[in-house]
C-alpha cells in the first residue's frame, strides 16, 4: 500500500515537472514570434550600378514580399536584394504577415572618371658620330637672359652634339635697360658685327649647325651675324632655333632672313620658333635623322 502511494506521488511530481517545462517552452518561443520585426537597413545610399541586401529580422526570405516605389531608380528582387539603377530616390517596402517595413533608398550617379591624356613620347635621337671629322653636329648659341642657353643645353643632351657659346668680346651689361636700349639697339640700327670672344678656329668638321638665339630688336642679335660670317659655310646646313618674350612670328621670320644673308653658301632651314621643349625635341629629332 505504501509502495503504491509512493509511486503515485512520484508520478504526480513527474507530471508537474513535465507541465512546467512545456509552459516555459511555449512562453519562450511565443515571445520570439511575436517580437517586433525590423530591417537590417532603414536608410540606404548606393551608387548607380551597386547592390545591397535587405533582410527582415526573424523571417526567411520567402515569407516577405518586396516592392519598390520607383523601379527606374532602385529595383528589388524577391529575396530583398536592392540594385541601384540611376540617380534619385525610392522606397523599398517589405510586406509580411502582421505588418510591413520601409527602407528609404538614395541613389547617387556614377562619378565620371577623366582619363589623363597619354604622355607625348619624346623622340629618340642617335647621338652624332664622333668617330671621324665628318657628319658631326654643332650647337652654337647666344644667350643673355639664360633662356636660349637652357634650350641649347637640352638639344646638346638630346643629340650629343658639340657646343659653342657665342659671346661678345666686350660683355653686354647685366642691366636690361642698358643692354636692350643701349648696345643691342645701336648694333641692330647700324647692322654692326661685334667681335666674338674666343672664336672657333674652324667649323669644317660639322655638316649641320644648330643656332640658338633670342629675338633682339625684331631680328637675331648682331653677334650671331659675326659668328656666321666668320666661317666658310658652303655646303653646310643651318637650323635656327629661337624664342622671344612676345613670340612675334614676324620678328622670327626677319631673323631667319638675316641668318640667310650671313650664312653664305649654306642651306638655311625654316627652323623652329618655340619655347615648348617637346616641340623643339621633335624638330631636332627630325633634322638630325634626315
Amino acid at each position: 500500500m505504501k509502495r503504491r502511494k509512493c509511486i503515485q506521488v512520484m508520478a504526480f511530481l513527474f507530471a508537474v515537472v513535465l507541465m512546467f517545462v512545456q509552459i516555459m517552452s511555449v512562453n519562450t518561443y511565443g515571445f520570439a514570434k511575436t517580437g517586433k520585426r525590423s530591417l537590417n537597413v532603414k536608410n540606404m545610399v548606393l551608387t548607380a550600378g551597386k547592390s545591397k541586401q535587405l533582410k527582415v529580422s526573424g523571417l526567411k526570405a520567402g515569407k516577405v514580399k518586396w516592392s519598390t516605389s520607383k523601379k527606374s531608380v532602385a529595383s528589388v528582387d524577391k529575396k530583398g536584394k536592392v540594385t541601384a539603377r540611376k540617380a534619385g530616390k525610392a522606397v523599398i517596402t517589405a510586406k509580411f504577415s502582421g505588418g510591413k517595413l520601409k527602407c528609404n533608398v538614395t541613389v547617387n550617379a556614377k562619378k565620371k572618371t577623366t582619363k589623363k591624356p597619354a604622355a607625348t613620347a619624346v623622340p629618340t635621337v642617335t647621338p652624332t658620330s664622333t668617330s671621324d671629322n665628318t657628319g658631326k653636329v654643332l650647337v652654337a648659341y647666344f644667350s643673355w637672359s639664360g633662356t636660349s642657353e637652357r634650350i641649347a643645353k637640352n638639344i646638346i643632351e638630346q643629340t650629343g652634339a658639340d657646343s659653342f657659346r657665342i659671346e661678345r668680346e666686350i660683355p653686354y651689361s647685366s642691366d636690361y635697360q642698358t643692354t636692350a636700349y643701349g648696345d643691342a639697339k645701336t648694333e641692330a640700327d647700324t647692322n654692326a658685327r661685334p667681335a666674338i670672344k674666343d672664336p672657333l678656329q674652324s667649323v669644317a668638321q660639322y655638316d649641320k649647325i644648330i643656332v640658338c638665339y633670342p629675338i633682339w630688336w625684331h631680328t637675331a642679335p648682331m653677334t650671331v651675324g659675326t659668328f656666321l660670317e666668320s666661317y666658310d659655310l658652303i655646303g653646310k646646313k643651318i637650323y635656327p632655333v629661337s624664342q622671344s618674350a612676345s613670340m612675334d612670328k614676324s620678328q622670327y621670320d626677319e631673323s631667319v632672313t638675316f641668318i640667310k644673308g650671313c650664312a653664305k653658301g649654306a642651306t638655311v632651314d625654316d627652323g623652329i620658333f618655340s619655347k615648348n621643349t617637346t616641340e623643339i625635341q621633335t624638330y631636332i629629332s627630325r633634322i638630325i635623322n634626315e
